[in-house]
């Protein structure tokens, strides 16, 4: 055989390899539809890449968009009363998300709905009812749900705007920035970063080693609770009850106008208090470093408590 015809051989099998290899690797197309009734719960388990969750006036549930590149297989079914969109992925594998599943997903109105990805980003607008959002790296974009929204990342960050009904946004070291809720919500972060701008009734946050700037003017009752962190916190005049703690952090109160509450402050060990609101100035014990200080204002209605260990509590007017 002379070398020419050799070099074609070697040619003509290399180029049938790379093909083999191109049509492993190629995204595959996805486009399918199930119907839904209402007492399905939704399962979707995507680990890379973007997921996007809408809803339309059909009940039934849509996928389209292309599968991850190392796809073993995707899974569209209805057992029982669970219906599961799964992209399966070997139990090892490198790569980047940019390789991960594409896929945008439309969903009845009102929907029970439970999404898992490893690292893909989750994206949701305009649904209702149970819904649980779960990611270890991704991020998650919300806009317009109700019912009961509960979205929990470990290092992602949580963006949402006009969440409404009982709102919970959880993450470990990823960060929280939420605009218009309604409703009931609570933010817990363990080393990461709260940006509010809530329209809730009733917040709660619990923080570990994380800032938070809130804006809590339409709230009635605000629960805080941050462990070596600084809290920047905005109340309305009219509100019902505040609680706020804090483990070597500072405190930061700033009222739209005079308020009429009750003010009962303990500085603790180390801490200090600042009252901007009125002339009465805070009592130190005789014996103990600790500042507290009791006041009223107007008719003190509403309820004002700040505890800090080691930190600053600071009332301030606008």
């Amino acid at each position: 055989m002379s070398h020419f015809t050799l070099t074609k051989t070697s040619l003509f099998v290399s180029t049938l390899y790379l093909g083999l290899m191109g049509s492993v690797f190629a995204a595959e197309s996805v486009d399918k539809q199930l119907p839904m009734s209402s007492d399905t719960l939704l399962q979707i388990k995507v680990q890379r890449g973007e997921v996007q969750i809408q809803s339309w006036d059909k009940n039934e549930v849509s996928v389209t968009g292309t599968l991850d590149e190392l796809s073993e297989g995707f899974v569209f079914e209805q057992k029982g009363n669970n219906l599961t969109i799964e992209d399966k992925m070997p139990r090892h594998y490198n790569g980047s998300d940019n390789n991960g599943s594409k896929l945008t997903i439309k969903v009845p109105k009102s929907v029970k709905l439970n999404a898992d990805t490893i690292s893909a980003n989750l994206q949701i607008s305009q649904t209702q009812g149970e819904l649980e959002l779960n990611t270890v790296s991704g991020n998650i974009t919300a806009e317009a749900l109700d019912g009961t929204p509960t979205l929990h990342t470990v290092s992602g960050d949580i963006t949402t705007k006009g969440l409404a009904g009982k709102v919970m946004l959880d993450t470990v070291s990823g960060e929280i920035k939420d605009t218009q809720s309604k409703g009931e919500i609570k933010y817990r972060l363990v080393s990461g970063d709260l940006n509010s701008q809530t329209l809730a009734d009733k917040v709660k946050v619990e923080q570990v080693s994380g800032e938070i700037k809130a804006d809590f003017n339409s709230a009635k009752e605000v629960n805080v609770r941050t462990v070596s962190g600084d809290t920047q916190v905005s109340l309305a005049k009219s509100f019902d009850k505040a609680n706020l703690e804090s483990v070597s952090g500072d405190i930061i109160v700033t009222f739209a106008d005079t308020p009429d509450a009750n003010f009962e402050l303990n500085g603790g060990p180390g801490g200090k208090i600042k009252n901007g609101l009125s002339q009465d100035a805070p009592q130190r014990q005789k014996y103990v470093p600790n500042e507290s200080l009791s006041f009223q204002t107007g008719s003190g209605s509403a309820s004002v408590k700040m505890d800090t260990i080691s930190g600053n509590l600071i009332l301030k007017k606008q």
